[in-house]
């Protein structure tokens, strides 16, 4: 059977020093939500994967590519996207290795415009 537990981001906060009330401030979300996406209980939303990746020190596309593991295939979260954020993940997933580094480069740049 398959295990939904996220334990790499428990692993991640300890290797980086932090704690998971760290992570929850940098969401700006309760602690027990942190538990709740480390348990498989829920995941993050599409506003919240920018400052989870900055907080975990890893790349946009690092953390798309850990989060969308044999998790069911889609998250019951997706549901809730509206239509352009499902096709940009969907078009994601479908990118070569080097397609998914021109999207980070590209989402480096938005992030360095802002």
């Amino acid at each position: 059977m398959f295990d939904k537990k996220r334990i790499w981001i428990s692993r991640r906060i300890a290797e980086l020093g932090k704690k998971k009330k760290d992570l929850a401030g940098a969401l700006g979300l309760p602690h027990t939500r942190i538990s709740d996406i480390i348990n498989g209980n829920r995941s993050l939303k599409i506003t919240e994967i920018s400052p989870f990746a900055d907080f975990m020190d890893m790349s946009y596309t690092e953390v798309l590519s850990r989060f969308s593991m044999k998790e069911a295939e889609i998250n019951i979260s997706y549901d809730a996207l509206i239509r352009d954020e499902k096709e940009i993940i969907e078009s994601y997933r479908g990118l070569s290795e080097a397609g998914k580094q021109k999207f980070q480069e590209f989402i480096d740049d938005v992030k360095d415009d802002k």
